[in-house]
């Protein structure tokens, strides 16, 4: 019976002490985790003139405080949108002990009517799970549009 009550003891501590591990290695894995310094996100240029919009998810592996990967599982024809994510997460900074993972969207949002110039976006960010920018779309421009302007024209010699 001894032997019995002292194995259940055992277990106890064993579950206890794995669930303290493993929170440890994952201590970024909860809305929580406090993200010291990140650089300002930019919704791309070439997005904005193509009209791409879209989420991408990204899965972000945090070692030491800094930003070790960042994975997107999001469709490719959103990569220019990707590339941009990836690269604003890499400048997020936690507390130098923080090791773990976590999840984080970032939503680009196309709203408004055309503008001519580019604008800065709307950004709110709700860290570390999502990022969100809401920008006007940029029309086109062509510095040699006009009438004729896909024709050939003759070779000047």
């Amino acid at each position: 019976m001894r032997d019995s009550k002292l194995s259940i003891v055992i277990v106890i501590l064993f579950a206890i002490g794995a669930i303290d591990i493993a929170s440890a290695l994952d201590s970024l894995a909860h809305p929580s985790a406090i993200v010291t310094h990140a650089e300002i996100p930019q919704y791309p240029a070439l997005a904005l003139a193509g009209r791409l919009s879209g989420n991408v998810h990204l899965r972000v592996v945090v070692e030491h405080g800094a930003v070790a990967t960042a994975e997107s599982d999001s469709p490719s024809q959103l990569q220019i949108l990707i590339n941009e994510a990836i690269e604003n997460v890499k400048t997020w900074r936690f507390a130098h002990d923080a090791t773990g993972s976590f999840d984080v969207t970032y939503a680009f949002e196309l709203r408004g009517d055309e503008g001519v110039v580019p604008e800065n976006p709307r950004i709110e960010m709700e860290l570390p799970t999502l990022v969100k920018l809401v920008a006007r779309p940029v029309k086109p421009t062509c510095q040699d549009c006009g009438p004729g302007s896909f024709e050939s024209k003759p070779i000047k010699r």
